[in-house]
């Protein structure tokens, strides 16, 4: 057989030929299809001329393979196997529960530790598979890592000092005390600066931003003591104020992951605030699994 070097093959020619070979009629295949029955005979004669041999003996109502069709039979299903296994990817792409293309998140360790197992939890549960990759730094290596599109999504503190970055959701909090339940200011309503002297203190390390802006605070209100520890995330700080050994200083959003602790939360007056951000990269698109962990991260502030 002469081959037809001016014909395009589609995936339609491959589900035709799928569809006769397993029925060995072109009027049943061109049933399981919902074409007629002349489409179907024009598309297995369209893609023997293609190849140059004949695919199946016609004998009546009834088709049967050629030697040259039980050795290119392999081949040919392997195509459409490969087209729906194609198809189905796409379909989770486009739901965004593909294996193939991971959700990235990038969160501070006092979150790695507490939420985003919580909320991935959920979001495994309510959206089917998705491979989930979870980076923790601090907050210059999280917006790094975001702008540079290591990471989809990030948790950073405002304001950020890195380019290219796209805020999602901004999560404002303030700085409250956090201590032992037993410690003598835990039952407090609230907390001012001249309280604190006398007291332990356990701050965050100097290379953050807020702990500057409290130091500031205290020496306007003429508070000279040095911290009694310094602490390098929000869930260390808590941990040592639970075992009673100071009164930690912390953001009250981040905090709050540590309820379960034997601590008393008591603010801060006057108010110290800090904003955070969920963070994403303004030159690379999200995945669409992105958004319902976006809206986890809304419903939980």
């Amino acid at each position: 057989m002469a081959q037809g070097h001016d014909i395009t093959i589609s995936v339609k020619h491959i589900h035709a030929y799928d569809a006769i070979a397993a029925t060995g009629s072109t009027i049943a295949a061109a049933a399981d299809l919902g074409i007629s029955q002349s489409n179907a005979s024009r598309l297995l004669h369209q893609l023997e001329l293609y190849l140059g041999v004949r695919l199946f003996e016609r004998d009546k109502n009834r088709l049967s393979m050629t030697r040259e069709g039980l050795q290119l039979g392999p081949e040919i299903r392997a195509i459409s196997d490969r087209l729906t296994a194609l198809k189905v990817t796409a379909q989770e792409l486009e739901n965004g529960r593909s294996l193939e293309i991971p959700l990235r998140l990038a969160f501070p360790a006092s979150l790695s530790v507490t939420l985003v197992p919580r909320l991935i939890k959920r979001f495994l549960a309510e959206n089917g598979p998705v491979r989930i990759e979870v980076a923790s730094g601090s907050y210059v290596v999280i917006e790094r890592m975001v702008a540079d599109g290591q990471a989809d999504i990030g948790f950073t503190r405002l304001p950020s000092s890195t380019p290219g970055l796209r805020e999602e959701h901004v999560l404002p909090s303030r700085n409250i005390c956090v201590m032992r339940r037993d410690h003598p200011l835990a039952k407090r309503e609230n907390l001012t600066i001249p309280d604190l002297k006398s007291h332990d203190l356990i701050l965050l390390n100097r290379e953050r931003p807020v702990r500057h802006e409290l130091e500031a605070l205290f020496y306007k209100q003429g508070l000279r003591q040095r911290p009694a520890i310094e602490a390098h995330s929000v869930g260390c700080a808590c941990a040592l104020a639970a075992e009673g050994l100071g009164m930690a200083i912390v953001s009250e959003l981040l905090a709050r992951e540590y309820t379960a602790l034997p601590l008393a939360f008591v603010p801060l007056e006057p108010d110290l605030t800090v904003d955070y951000a969920v963070v994403s990269s303004d030159r690379n698109p999200l995945p669409k699994s992105a958004a319902p962990f976006l809206q986890y991260l809304r419903e939980w502030t």
